[in-house]
């Protein structure tokens, strides 16, 4: 089932972006002093990271699925879709307009909607008992992808003229692949492959720049708005019915529902890219946000024409164990022979990233 909508931006009765407040001055109240050849050079710079970028529009995407606290009765790797939420903005204009945003629900076939994922998306079995299933979404999505967003004169060799935006990669590099492969369901190229910048880890490339932002984490997207100034996109109070007590106090205030999250991200976007460029304050902007997109495609390309024994793993849950991997990689047909995990160097907290080593290509 989707939920067709015009190409205006959504408001319905959220509020607007947040304002951006007055540029803070320096210690002691006076702006620093910098030539018209440094800012010059520093603009520059900033073009010159930012020539590569050759996208016309980013697809801000979320994917909402079923969970439970302990997996008893979703675990990890049976997780499914139940609702993909998404905005196209336009990414040759500054401002990053809204072109379209569009829900599609799923109807889960394996594993239940459980009290954990009510509160977290609002969602019931009553809004999905007669939506489409995982096909329909990704079909209804395609429909949409193929007249608005692929290139259709664009050879199999070209670079997409599109990216994903997500909080992490795991919703299209890990989540849609494996359902997708569990239910025989084909994914367009684009899905397959997908061309993606993770929100999380250019936030976290930002607060390299701006010591300001430390104190608001990019562990919850909460944080990030608060980080960015944007307002989140809230539509409902707190869901803890049918939630044990321990869970009560950890639900979210404001839970949303997939297309509420990608129009939160949407904003955060914007703020990222405008506080990026250029200013008074900030003469070099931060020009290596939203530059170097993980492309799963060239990944592929660069792995199968190498030969490589050896993958590179990120966008892992903080939680994932050696046996979790093992057991994954065993269940698909691969024989890892090692494996190793990053840790950050301050209290030595998992990155979600690693290397695995096979003992063949093959």
């Amino acid at each position: 089932m989707t939920t067709p909508t015009p190409s205006q931006p959504y408001t319905g009765n959220y509020p607007g972006q947040a304002g951006q407040g007055a540029p803070t001055m320096p210690q002691g109240g006076y702006p620093a002093e910098r030539t018209s050849s440094q800012s010059a050079a520093a603009a520059a710079q900033y073009a010159a990271a930012q020539s590569g970028q050759s996208f016309d529009k980013y697809c801000v995407i979320h994917v909402a699925t079923t969970c439970d606290e302990h997996g008893v009765y979703v675990t990890k790797d049976s997780a499914e879709v139940i609702e993909l939420g998404w905005v196209v903005v336009d990414a040759r204009d500054p401002g990053l307009p809204e072109l379209h945003h569009q829900s599609v629900l799923v109807k889960p076939v394996n594993t239940p909607i459980t009290p954990l994922c009510t509160s977290l998306t609002t969602l019931t079995w009553e809004h999905v008992r007669n939506a489409g299933t995982f096909r329909d979404a990704i079909m209804a999505f395609d429909a949409y992808a193929k007249e608005n967003l692929v290139n259709k004169d664009a050879q199999p060799s070209d670079a997409p003229n599109f990216a994903f935006v997500t909080l992490t990669p795991w919703d299209l590099r890990v989540q849609m692949p494996r359902e997708a492969r569990d239910k025989n369901v084909v994914l367009p190229a684009y899905l397959q492959h997908p061309v993606l910048f993770g929100l999380r880890g250019e936030y976290q490339t930002f607060q390299s720049h701006h010591p300001e932002t430390l104190a608001f984490s990019s562990s919850t997207l909460s944080s990030i708005c608060a980080g960015l100034e944007v307002e989140e996109v809230r539509s409902s109070g707190k869901v803890t019915g049918g939630l044990p007590f321990h869970l009560q106090a950890l639900a979210p205030s404001s839970p949303r529902r997939a297309l509420e999250e990608a129009l939160t991200l949407t904003r955060c976007l914007r703020s990222l890219v405008q506080k990026s460029r250029p200013s008074a304050n900030n003469p070099a902007g931060t020009p290596d946000v939203m530059t170097r997109p993980l492309d799963a495609r060239s990944d592929v390309r660069a792995f199968l024409g190498e030969r490589s024994k050896v993958l590179h793993l990120s966008g892992l849950p903080h939680d994932t164990t050696q046996s979790e991997l093992e057991s994954w990689f065993t269940q698909y047909g691969g024989r890892p022979i090692a494996f190793w995990t990053l840790r950050t160097p301050e209290g030595g907290k998992p990155s979600g990233s690693g290397f695995v080593v096979f003992g063949s290509h093959e």
